[in-house]
């Protein structure tokens, strides 16, 4: 994590966002936007001070920032707000909440203020990263603004590999052999593991499609993560923990274990790496490349997106929106970046001086900026959170060997079948 790094180095970032036009005569009469998010521990103290700096900056609108504890309890909470009438101005969101919620008219199309009087010039909408744009896309129209995005890369012990005579795990290949180098048996009992696995869909995505494998066939109405590709990708981390046992499962984060030299290799999300770092200290070199792949590279895209909802008065949405743009600007969005290890969300941004001369300084950042050409988003449908949870059971299910690959996989894709066939 980034310490203070713009303070310096904004100066060069074009152009905050100056905000105004809501016709708000007096601070006594400020709009206030509430806006629920799911940013704890550091992560949140630097969104509280960006929130703070915001407020700060004018005197017609205060965001009041309110953390609903991690995602499962934030879109339960969202969920029930909205059933209540009672929904918060702004929330972060998964895209396949978005789709659930446009499905009930519940949040106001971005574009909508994009395209209004304190709106986006095209160029400036443009500077979006293409794939977010992408992302945040939903029939045809802009809904959502992409926030704290993140992509998954490897960490690796480099003190260790270059001891081992290694590079960097390119591919699956080379991830096996640097598994195979790197763990440590004493007697009947691993002193260290080459390679730690978490049990659930996002490791089971990373092989999947970085084999070629697509979620679901090009209308959504059919599961393709039980093909050649994912049986293989499956079959793979089964095969490094009960043929090869250079690998190991741990349901929990493995930061922790790497940092006591537990284990060689992992793979986290972008934000991840600021707990490796603190893990590490001083006691070896990390290293940080892209994920091993088969057949192309490709990385999954995480995180949230910015939703404003339908039941805030317009005076109220036109507010949050306001606080979107400032916050989204490239000034913003780049501090947000050093300090979380999140994504940038503009062009700009990555490419402004003052980003510029902290990547130089930040290595393992400059290698996830780099794996934004591989990104690959999930699909964005309400259906898509129970379609998780099931692939996350048949990649558990086959790790603990209750069933093989094949038949995991082919019993999620046909509970996602069926429920694909009542999409409207």
């Amino acid at each position: 994590m980034a310490s203070r790094w713009w303070q310096t180095g904004v100066a060069a970032l074009a152009g905050l966002v100056v905000v105004g036009g809501l016709g708000v005569a007096s601070a006594s009469a400020k709009t206030t936007v509430v806006f629920w998010h799911a940013m704890g521990g550091p992560l949140g103290q630097t969104l509280d001070q960006l929130v703070q700096q915001f407020n700060q900056s004018q005197n017609e609108i205060e965001v009041k920032a309110m953390n609903q504890g991690n995602y499962g309890a934030l879109q339960q909470k969202l969920l029930a707000a909205v059933a209540a009438r009672k929904a918060p101005t702004m929330s972060q969101v998964y895209s396949n909440w978005t789709d659930e919620l446009i499905s009930g008219n519940q949040i106001v199309p971005i574009e909508n203020f994009i395209k209004g009087p304190n709106g986006l010039s095209q160029a400036e909408f443009d500077d979006i990263l293409p794939g977010f744009r992408r992302g945040n896309t939903f029939y045809g129209k802009f809904y959502t603004m992409p926030f704290n995005k993140s992509l998954y890369v490897t960490v690796y012990n480099k003190t260790l590999y270059d001891q081992k005579g290694l590079g960097e795990p390119r591919t699956w290949n080379d991830l096996l052999r640097a598994a195979q180098a790197t763990t440590e048996r004493q007697g009947d009992t691993v002193a260290r593991y080459g390679f730690g696995i978490r049990p659930n869909v996002d490791t089971f995505a990373l092989f999947f499609l970085t084999n070629g494998g697509d979620w679901l066939s090009d209308d959504l109405r059919t599961a393709q993560f039980n093909s050649v590709a994912g049986q293989q990708a499956l079959q793979l981390l089964v095969d490094m923990v009960h043929k090869w046992k250079v690998a190991y499962i741990l349901s929990g984060y493995l930061d922790q274990d790497f940092g006591a030299g537990k284990v060689a290799t992992y793979t986290t999300s972008s934000p991840g790496l600021t707990y490796a770092e603190q893990a590490v200290g001083n006691k070896f070199t990390m290293a940080v490349c892209g994920l091993p792949y088969n057949k192309t590279q490709a990385t999954p895209v995480a995180g949230t997106d910015l939703a404003i909802m339908a039941q805030a008065d317009p005076r109220e949405q036109e507010a949050a929106w306001a606080f979107i743009k400032w916050l989204t600007a490239a000034p913003q969005t780049a501090r947000w970046s050093a300090e979380t290890s999140y994504l940038p969300v503009r062009t700009s941004a990555i490419e402004s001086p003052a980003y510029q001369e902290f990547l130089k300084t930040h290595p393992n950042d400059r290698v996830v900026v780099a794996q934004l050409k591989y990104a690959v988003s999930d699909p964005p449908i309400a259906e898509w959170n129970k379609i998780r949870g099931w692939v996350s059971d048949a990649t558990d299910e086959a790790l603990q060997q209750k069933k093989t690959p094949k038949q995991a996989l082919d019993e999620a894709a046909a509970k996602s079948n069926e429920l694909l066939a009542k999409r409207k």
